[in-house]
């Protein structure tokens, strides 16, 4: 056993390597402990959709003859970087038809190259999808082909998770509580992206959607952003 200690430095390095966290400090935080949303550092979408309520942001929904109506949250305008580790606690609705998601974005979506990185949940699972954009096309990265998605039975919105993207300028990164999910390599060299959470629907949720079931929010816990 006089093997162990060395062992146990092989562990912990390796359980560093692996934490987004390691080496960088936070340089945004919100832990929603005020009374309303500090609008200083959010941009708020839909506004009669989102409020704070006992240190968390509820995310809101509804369906119109138009289209879906949802609450969302953003950094867009207050707090954009290149590179750097984006987490958010949250849990999502419980029922199909309409998503909560978080995701790091870049501003402008029309100016290339741009980069959209999300987790999406609703219903009975959680699961991470990217698409980037550049001159060259577009590049969709869904879950595998037959994956199920993450957080099974209901795990996703039974309770809160922490959701993270680590972006390097070697990879961008999905962590589920702490655990990698997703790699993508060789990202697009974009100057900046900012942090959202929102609740939507594509056009493809609507079939599934029950106005019975609602109010069925997405809230969020905390946000921090690490450089």
């Amino acid at each position: 056993m006089r093997h162990l200690p060395l062992l146990l430095i092989l562990i912990a390095a390796l359980a560093s390597a692996q934490n987004p966290t390691t080496g960088r400090k936070v340089v945004f935080e919100d832990q929603f402990n005020a009374a309303a949303l500090d609008t200083a550092k959010w941009t708020v979408s839909i506004a009669n959709h989102v409020s704070v309520k006992d240190g968390k942001v509820v995310l809101g929904f509804n369906m119109t003859p138009e289209g879906p109506r949802g609450g969302g949250i953003s950094t867009v305008g207050k707090f954009e970087q290149q590179y750097g580790f984006f987490e958010v606690n949250m849990r999502f609705n419980a029922f199909p038809g309409h998503r909560g998601v978080f995701g790091v974005r870049t501003t402008k979506q029309d100016e290339l190259p741009a980069a959209g990185l999300t987790f999406q949940g609703g219903g009975p699972r959680a699961y991470p999808w990217a698409r980037i954009s550049s001159p060259g096309g577009v590049r969709d990265y869904p879950p595998e082909k037959g994956h199920e998605g993450y957080l099974p039975n209901g795990g996703g919105f039974k309770k809160f998770n922490t959701y993270g993207v680590l972006w390097t300028d070697k990879a961008y990164v999905f962590f589920i509580n702490g655990k990698k999910v997703m790699q993508i390599e060789k990202p697009e060299p974009i100057k900046a992206m900012a942090l959202s959470v929102r609740h939507e629907a594509l056009e493809s949720d609507r079939k599934d959607f029950k106005e019975k079931n609602l109010p069925d929010d997405v809230l969020v816990d905390w946000v921090k952003i690490w450089k």
